[in-house]
């Protein structure tokens, strides 16, 4: 899984887009890969020298796997996406997988055909803002219903602020966000660049998203 998401921390970048945080996100993640990478090859050179499984050889080997998850994450929810290019089940999976791994969230992408990368990018903010939600940790699973997309998330407990989560709604005023809660703002963005509009229905132990 390594190679695949480093393949596409390092996927070429685009400088023509007027997106500015989509090109800084990008710049990031591409400027980390090799680093990454380095580190992921020092780990590879550890398991062939037989030193994998002492304890400091594991943890540099799952943090640098949940790193590298995450940036490539990050790539895609935060970075430019290409209207030509679509994005494949199995990768999808993949990167949500990796991402929520260490995080108590169990994720499943039930959608079985191609979409194109600016759709997927807005549900992988719109699955980030569901993590908001899940202080410890939950279920969440992605439905499609022909042009429409579900996303229901179960959990022990599901915090609601009214207030956060109107931001998604159509015409909604802009919110007034911190650095942790931006994926709410750029979920309100790509929205409204795809025209698609977002209802939320909240209960103390399940989250369920309509996304027309």
């Amino acid at each position: 899984m390594e190679s695949l998401l480093l393949s596409l921390l390092v996927m070429p970048m685009y400088d023509t887009s007027d997106d500015i945080t989509a090109l800084i996100s990008a710049r990031i993640c591409h400027d980390l890969a090799s680093p990454l990478g380095a580190i992921a090859n020092g780990v590879e050179l550890l398991e062939l020298s037989g030193v994998a499984d002492i304890p400091e050889a594991v943890l540099l080997s799952d943090s640098v796997n949940c790193a590298t998850a995450r940036m490539a994450f990050i790539r895609l929810a935060y970075g430019f996406a290409n209207s030509q290019s679509k994005m494949a089940p199995s990768q999808a999976q993949q990167l949500l997988s990796g991402n929520f791994a260490d995080r108590k969230i169990a994720i499943q992408w039930r959608v079985s055909q191609d979409m194109p990368k600016p759709l997927a990018k807005l549900l992988f903010l719109l699955v980030q803002c569901c993590e908001t939600a899940l202080p410890y940790g939950g279920e969440i699973q992605l439905h499609q219903r022909g042009e429409v997309f579900d996303l229901h998330t179960n959990a022990k407990e599901v915090r609601h602020d009214p207030a956060l989560w109107g931001c998604l709604a159509p015409d909604a005023a802009r919110p007034t966000v911190t650095s942790a809660l931006v994926h709410f703002e750029l979920a309100r963005l790509q929205s409204g660049k795809l025209g698609r509009d977002i209802s939320v229905r909240f209960s103390d132990t399940t989250l369920d998203m309509t996304i027309e």
